[in-house]
């Protein structure tokens, strides 16, 4: 047991840590936009705009122009959407495996934070979809006409996190039963 909490101590530690570096990175991120945030000479690369939109020679989904601020702008905003929804995902982590670490692995708490976190990847694989497409139209309106973009992007990755949140979210269900039951037979004694 020890050597769980232990374990759960380092992994609460990494994600308050991504609780508080991840916002800051969006924020310098959308300030430097387009240019991505690289660190550690290219060994950790952020952009937080999607690549489709990213000018990379003369292809007309491409931004073809500086983005002024009000793009920042609103570009940050359409991009916050997801960006809070990981965020609610890294709180949901940070406090499992607070309970974990105190030595608490099969309760009712445990499992309603395994649920918001299933619930918090599916509705994220929703989103994000929209939000790209909603970032391609706020990023090329400045473009002139018949180079303006926006496309939804749905691929492999989507269906497979998709399933496996649908999947979270049946064991959570099954643990949430286990849990009651335990909770009735103790009672009962």
């Amino acid at each position: 047991m020890n050597k769980i909490k232990r374990i759960s101590r380092c992994f609460r530690i990494l994600f308050q840590l991504l609780f508080l570096i991840i916002p800051i990175l969006f924020i310098y991120a959308w300030t430097t936009s387009p240019e991505s945030v690289v660190m550690m000479n290219g060994l950790i690369n952020f952009s937080f705009i999607p690549r489709a939109y990213i000018a990379t020679g003369d292809h007309a989904s491409r931004i073809l122009h500086v983005l002024a601020g009000p793009e920042k702008i609103l570009g940050g905003f359409i991009g916050a959407i997801p960006l809070i929804i990981k965020l609610y995902m890294l709180y949901a982590l940070i406090k499992l495996f607070k309970l974990y670490e105190r030595g608490e692995i099969f309760t009712l708490e445990n499992v309603r934070y395994i649920r918001n976190i299933a619930y918090a990847m599916l509705i994220s694989q929703l989103v994000t979809p929209v939000c790209e497409f909603l970032m391609g139209i706020a990023l090329t309106m400045r473009n002139p006409p018949e180079h303006r973009f926006a496309a939804v992007t749905l691929d492999q990755t989507n269906i497979e996190v998709i399933l496996t949140a649908l999947i979270v979210i049946l064991i959570s269900w099954i643990m949430a039963e286990d849990c009651k039951l335990n909770e009735e037979q103790q009672l009962t004694i």
